[in-house]
């Protein structure tokens, strides 16, 4: 009996290490695509400039915190996922539930992978709002603003 109590936490583990990091950020993939220069930048008025560089100063502290906690929650995913997995060794489901290791090991792996890539799209997102940012402070610069 104790032997599938353990399998039970085992499965809620490793399906929230797989649902924890497919979700981060999920509501930012339909924004459109960020980029350093736009056409109408040189025609935006001074105000308008100081507002989008503002914009661009909060996207980019959004986008390291947001790369921090991709990066904590696959480390967390990890971990939960290798705890799971140790528990069903010491319970002995391994040896009778075949291909429950592959599985744990799988889903750690996508969870894994998926943190990774949502940390590097937050990165990137963080250069191309700075690259933005200093295109923008240019072009306030050259208008004497």
């Amino acid at each position: 009996m104790l032997k599938y109590i353990i399998l039970l936490p085992f499965a809620g583990l490793a399906a929230t290490a797989c649902t924890s990091t497919t979700s981060l950020g999920s509501s930012q993939e339909l924004a459109p695509r960020l980029v350093a220069s736009q056409p109408g930048d040189a025609d935006m008025e001074c105000d308008a400039l100081s507002t989008e560089i503002a914009e661009m100063d909060a996207l980019m502290a959004q986008s390291v915190q947001n790369a921090r906690n991709a990066e904590t929650s696959g480390a967390t995913a990890s971990a939960a996922a290798g705890a799971a997995t140790d528990a069903a060794l010491y319970s002995g489901a391994l040896v009778r539930v075949p291909g429950l290791g592959f599985a744990a090991n799988a889903a750690k792996g996508v969870a894994q992978r998926n943190a990774q890539a949502e940390a590097e799209r937050q990165a990137e997102n963080a250069r191309t709002a700075e690259l933005r940012r200093t295109a923008l402070m240019g072009i306030y610069a050259g208008k004497g603003c």
